[in-house]
This record gives structure tokens, C-alpha cells and sequence, in this order.
């Protein structure tokens, strides 16, 4: 259910709307997508996206470290650090174009619960965790994370504009597809 509600906000943020967006403070001082003219603008549907895969990288980021003090399966370990490097990479190319878009660099995911981004708790809990039961529970954020990044990637496919951001969502569809091939079975 929870990710069914990430999918209809990137979708409902790109729907009924074709002109370019940009961002402004709503009555309560949030920051939301609002129309602008450019070419090549980013809509309601990239700066939503960017605005997740951003935190999503940022805390998975986290976990990638863990592993290699806690795991002590060497495969995962090496799967972490791979991907560690790659979600760098993708991070800073996802920032560059939060800046681009003027986007707000605040993260308005803080504290949500849902598949693919962990909660600060389960972070601390994990980082508590050693040995065979670390690698259970790794492995399962590790896939939450790669199933949601596809997800939240392909809507992006369908209702964003911008195409740099449609070929990033694109490379992350391919690479999370594959990780999820190197994961341990559920």
C-alpha cells in the first residue's frame, strides 16, 4: 500500500498539468511544485522524483557503509561497496539536476515511512545488528530499495518531462533490475 501512495504522488504531481514547474512556498511554508515557462523545464513529476531518490540515495548511502564492518558475507560485501560507488555517482548527478531545476534542498521525505527509504530507527537497528542476522536484513532493504527505485523510476517514464531526468529515471530502472538479480533470494 505504501508504495502504491509514492507512485499516485509522482503521478498526481505530473497529471492535468503540461506546462514546465518550478518551486514555491505553500501557505504552511512547504515547498511545492508551481508552474514556469522555459524550455526543457522540469514538471510536477521530475522535482517530485528528485525529491525522493535524493534522501532514498542519501540513507542508503548509510547502510551501503555498514556493510563492511557488519557483514560477513563477502559477496554482499562486495555488492555493497559497488554499489556504494554507483550511488555516489548518481547521487551527484541527481543533486546537479535538483540545481537546475532550483528545486528546494530541504528533505521533505524526513521521517516517512515507506518500502525503499528506512526510517532513522531502522538505520540505528541495523547498525546494531552483526553477523548473519545484518545480511537478512541488508539484503531486504537493499531489494525494498531497488523494487521502489524502479517504481518511482518508471513513473518518471511516463509523466516526466525533463530529459535529462528521464534518462537518469531510465539508467536507474536498468541498474536496479540487475542489482536485484546479484541479491540473495527472498
Amino acid at each position: 500500500m505504501k508504495w502504491l501512495c509514492v507512485v499516485c504522488v509522482l503521478l498526481v504531481a505530473g497529471c492535468g498539468r503540461s506546462e514546465p514547474a518550478a518551486v514555491a512556498p505553500d501557505h504552511a511554508g512547504h515547498q511545492t511544485a508551481q508552474p514556469v515557462v522555459g524550455d526543457n523545464a522540469f514538471n510536477p513529476t521530475d522535482l517530485a522524483w528528485l525529491q525522493l531518490m535524493i534522501p532514498m540515495d542519501e540513507q542508503l548511502l548509510r547502510v551501503l557503509d555498514l556493510a563492511a564492518r557488519h557483514t560477513v558475507d563477502p559477496e554482499l560485501r562486495r555488492l555493497a561497496a559497488g554499489t556504494a560507488n554507483d550511488r555516489r555517482a548518481e547521487l551527484a548527478r541527481l543533486k546537479a539536476l535538483r540545481a537546475k531545476a532550483k528545486a528546494p534542498t530541504a528533505n521533505q521525505h524526513a521521517g516517512h515511512d515507506m518500502p525503499g527509504m528506512m526510517t532513522e530507527p531502522e538505520v540505528v537497528a541495523l547498525s546494531n545488528t552483526r553477523g548473519a542476522a545484518f545480511d537478512r536484513l541488508f539484503a531486504k532493504n537493499l531489494r525494498e530499495h531497488a523494487e521502489l527505485s524502479i517504481v518511482v523510476a518508471k513513473s518518471v517514464a511516463t509523466a516526466g518531462k525533463h530529459p535529462e531526468v528521464k534518462s537518469l529515471a531510465a539508467s536507474i530502472v536498468e541498474t536496479r533490475t540487475a542489482q536485484l538479480t546479484l541479491l540473495p533470494p527472498k
